[in-house]
C-alpha cells in the first residue's frame, strides 16, 4: 500500500517495459549466439530478428526514455513546486501523458516492421524503404525527439534536483538558533458561583477553537467552583497532537527525499547507459557499420544499458527504506511458504 505514491506507478511501468526488453534480449542472444541445428531453425532466427527484436526492442527503448523522463519531472515537481504538483499531475493529464509515452514511441518505430526482411537464402536482407533517403532522414529525426531531446532534458532535471536536494540538506543540518515562540494564551474568569466561590482563571491556547471554550465552561464541576486547573490538560494534549504530527511530517520528509536521492540515481544511471548509445548510431560518428571497430562498441553499449536496467533493483534496495521493508517482508513469506509446504 505504501507504493500508491505516483511515483511509485510510474516507477512500476519503467520495470515491466525493462522485463520487456530484458526477454527480447535474451531470447535474441540464444538465437544469435548459437548455431542452427535446420533450415526451419535458422528462418526462425532470422524472422524473429526482423519481425519481433528490431523493431520491438525500439519501441521499449522509446517508451523507456519517456517513461524515465516523466517520473524525474515528477519529482522534480514534487520537491520545488510542491504546491502545483496536484494541478499539473491530475489523473486525465497522468493518462494523456501515458498515452504520449507508449504510442509515439509505437506510432515512430512502426516503419520498422518495413526495413528488413528474410532473404530467399534464409539471411537478412534490406527492404527498398531501408535504401530510400526518406528514411534516412526519418531515422535522424527519430533520434532526435526520441533520445537527444528527452537526454538533454533529463540532464537539467537532474541538475535542478541535485540543486534542490543539496539545498534541503543544508537547511536541515543548521542548527536551530533560538527556541520556537511561546504560544499566545488567553484567560478565561467564570462568573462566581452562588455559593461565593471565587474567580476560576482558565487558561487556554489560541489555537484552541471557541468550542473547546464553552464545553470548558460549561463543565458542572467548573460551575461548582471546582479549583481545577485546565492549563495542564491543554499543555500536554497539543504536546502530544503537535509531537505525532512532527513525527509524521519529519516520516515523510525522510520519504520523499529518499524516493528524490534514488531518482537522481537511476537517472544518472540511465544516462549513463543511453549517452553513449547516441554515438552508436549509423553515420553520426562510424561511417562505415561493417567494420570491427563499430561491432565492438555497439556491443559494448548494448552490455552497458543491460547493466542499467539490472542495477535499477539494486538502487531500490539500496536508497529507499520502503522498498527494503516490502522487499524483507516478501522474502520471508516466500521462505515460510516454501519451509511449510516442504
Amino acid at each position: 500500500r505504501s507504493f500508491k505514491n505516483l511515483t511509485f506507478k510510474y516507477l512500476r511501468l519503467v520495470a515491466f517495459v525493462d522485463c520487456i526488453t530484458c526477454i527480447l534480449v535474451f531470447i535474441y542472444c540464444i538465437t544469435n549466439y548459437t548455431r542452427p541445428h535446420t533450415l526451419s531453425d535458422k528462418y526462425f532466427r532470422i524472422w524473429y530478428l526482423v519481425n519481433v527484436y528490431f523493431p520491438l526492442a525500439n519501441i521499449t527503448a522509446g517508451c523507456n526514455v519517456l517513461l524515465t523522463l516523466t517520473v524525474t519531472i515528477e519529482r522534480l515537481v514534487s520537491v520545488r513546486w510542491p504546491m502545483k504538483k496536484q494541478h499539473l499531475f491530475n489523473p486525465n493529464r497522468v493518462l494523456i501523458t501515458l498515452l504520449i509515452c507508449f504510442l509515439f514511441p509505437i506510432v515512430a518505430n512502426s516503419v520498422n516492421f518495413l526495413v528488413y526482411k528474410v532473404g530467399d537464402c534464409n539471411n537478412l536482407a534490406v527492404t527498398s524503404i531501408a535504401k530510400m533517403k526518406a528514411y534516412e532522414y526519418f531515422g535522424m529525426c527519430k533520434e532526435i525527439l526520441l533520445r537527444f531531446i528527452p537526454i538533454c532534458i533529463l540532464i537539467c532535471s537532474n541538475c535542478l534536483l541535485l540543486s534542490t536536494v543539496r539545498s534541503a540538506n543544508q537547511k536541515f543540518k543548521q542548527p536551530k538558533s533560538h527556541l520556537p515562540p511561546t504560544p499566545k494564551t488567553t484567560t478565561v474568569f467564570l462568573q462566581p458561583a452562588s455559593n461565593g466561590s471565587d474567580t476560576i482563571p482558565i487558561t487556554t491556547y489560541s489555537s484552541d477553537s471557541q468550542s473547546q471554550i464553552d464545553n470548558l465552561l460549561s463543565t458542572p464541576s467548573l460551575s461548582a467552583g471546582s479549583n481545577i486547573s485546565l492549563s495542564g490538560l491543554h499543555k500536554e494534549t497539543l504536546k502530544h497532537v503537535s509531537s505525532s504530527s512532527t513525527r509524521m511530517h519529519v516520516r515523510k520528509q525522510q520519504q520523499e527525499r529518499q524516493l528524490t536521492i534514488m531518482l537522481v540515481w537511476l537517472s544518472t544511471l540511465y544516462l549513463c547507459g543511453q549517452i553513449p548509445m547516441l554515438f552508436a548510431y549509423p553515420n553520426f560518428v562510424f561511417k562505415d557499420t561493417s567494420r570491427a571497430s563499430y561491432k565492438y562498441y555497439a556491443l559494448v553499449v548494448n552490455v552497458l544499458e543491460l547493466t542499467t536496467y539490472l542495477a535499477n533493483f539494486f538502487i531500490y534496495v539500496k536508497f529507499t527504506t520502503q522498498f527494503q521493508q516490502v522487499f524483507r517482508a516478501k522474502v520471508k513469506q516466500i521462505f515460510f511458504c516454501f519451509a511449510t509446504n516442504s
